[in-house]
Parts: C-alpha cells; sequence; structure tokens
C-alpha cells in the first residue's frame, strides 16, 4: 500500500443485517488497514443504518441526507446509485398511509478528499452494465491505485464533518 493525498473515508453498515456480519467485519478490518497503514488520512464508520429508513425516521441520524448526497454525486458522474439503494414507496396494512421509503445496502462506502466527495460505492452507471463494489473501491487503495478514483467527478459538499451517529475505533 502507498500513501494518497487527504483521502478519508465513510464507512457505513446497516446494522439489521442477518447472515453478513462476518462480511461487514471483514470489509470494516480493510478499511481500518487503510488508516493504520497511512494509506488513507482518516476512517468513520456508521454501524447503525437501518435496512429502510422514512423521512420521520431519519430525524435522528441524518441517513437520508447522507442518500441524498450521494445521490447528487452520482448524478454528477452519470451514475446511479440503485440498484445496491432503492427507492420506493411502502404502504401498511390496514392503513391508507403510503410513505416513501430508502433501502439501504448492507455495506456502502463514501470517499472523501478534502471538502470534495470523490466516489461512492456501490453504484453503477446509467446503463446498468457497469457496476462499482465496495470491494473495488478497498482493492484500489490496496493495490496503490489510487489514479483509478480519477474516473469520477467530485463534487463539493457543504459539511466538514461526517454526518455519522455511531463512530467505532
Amino acid at each position: 500500500m502507498t500513501d494518497t493525498s487527504d483521502h478519508r473515508i465513510e464507512l457505513y453498515l446497516r446494522g439489521d443485517t442477518y447472515g453478513s456480519y462476518d462480511r461487514q467485519q471483514r470489509v470494516l478490518g480493510r478499511v481500518e488497514d487503510l488508516e493504520a497503514e497511512g494509506v488513507v488520512t482518516d476512517t468513520a464508520v456508521d454501524a447503525s443504518w437501518q435496512r429502510i429508513r422514512t423521512p420521520e425516521q431519519d430525524s435522528r441520524d441524518e441517513a437520508l441526507a447522507t442518500y441524498e448526497e450521494f445521490g447528487e454525486w452520482a448524478s454528477e458522474n452519470g451514475y446511479r446509485l440503485e440498484p445496491a439503494f432503492e427507492r420506493r414507496q411502502r404502504s401498511y396494512i390496514g392503513s391508507d398511509a403510503v410513505h416513501d421509503v430508502v433501502v439501504f445496502p448492507m455495506a456502502s462506502l463514501a470517499v472523501y478528499e478534502g471538502s470534495d466527495l470523490q466516489a461512492v460505492f456501490p453504484c453503477a452507471d446509467e446503463s446498468g452494465e457497469i457496476n462499482f463494489s465496495v470491494q473495488d473501491c478497498l482493492e484500489a487503495f490496496e493495490s496503490g491505485e489510487t489514479d483509478w478514483f480519477e474516473q469520477f467527478a467530485p463534487v463539493t459538499v457543504d459539511r466538514a464533518s461526517p454526518r455519522l451517529t455511531v463512530n467505532a475505533d
């Protein structure tokens, strides 16, 4: 692994997944190794995202605000967050209530360089033929191929720190 410029990784893990704990822990370990080796300058982890979020549920953890930020990046780059992230409507038996919801993936990762959001994983091109995974991102960092990230256009974000609710050490 080689040293990079001012890269920061934010890792988001769903807290309500079953049968994926070991996979999530392997991803977390790889992210922690990148920071320990000096490949990235900082990492932050939120392991409290839930599968489905509505605006009413999001008042505490800002998962939807982060999702919107990711969506802005995807739009600027000609990518989409689907199928890993799914936006749909949810209804309830015995009720006329219908809510717009976002279904979050088991793990997602954002790469920042300074105040710019450089890349979001997983993502796909508009056709759905080219997919980029969290694994692809980690492999690029681990192999020292940080120029791989140049295929993505950064988006300046209006925040200096992560919107994380739970930080792992």
